[in-house]
């Protein structure tokens, strides 16, 4: 089986929620993920609205934090992940 080579959203998804886990500012996502600014925004609407991503607000910077939910579909993305490579 060939596995392509591009990411997917299920890989994404995991990307943004690990950076977020200990806390981060939307320009490091942006840089570490390599997305666009429309797909990162887009990203953060929906991982919001699922209540796996957080924002916390401290003097004028917004932090983005992964949420208990969050880390739970983290784990399962990337063990879903590992055992599709093994195969």
């Amino acid at each position: 089986m060939v596995i392509n080579s591009r990411r997917s959203e299920f890989e994404i998804i995991s990307e943004i929620l690990t950076l977020a886990k200990s806390g981060t500012k939307k320009t490091r996502i942006l840089y570490q993920t390599n997305l666009s600014y429309t797909q990162l925004q887009s990203y953060l609407k929906h991982l919001l609205k699922s209540d796996m991503l957080k924002i916390e607000n401290s003097s004028s910077t917004k932090t983005y934090l992964t949420t208990e939910k969050g880390k739970e579909v983290v784990e399962n993305i990337n063990k879903a992940l590992k055992d599709l490579r093994i195969s």
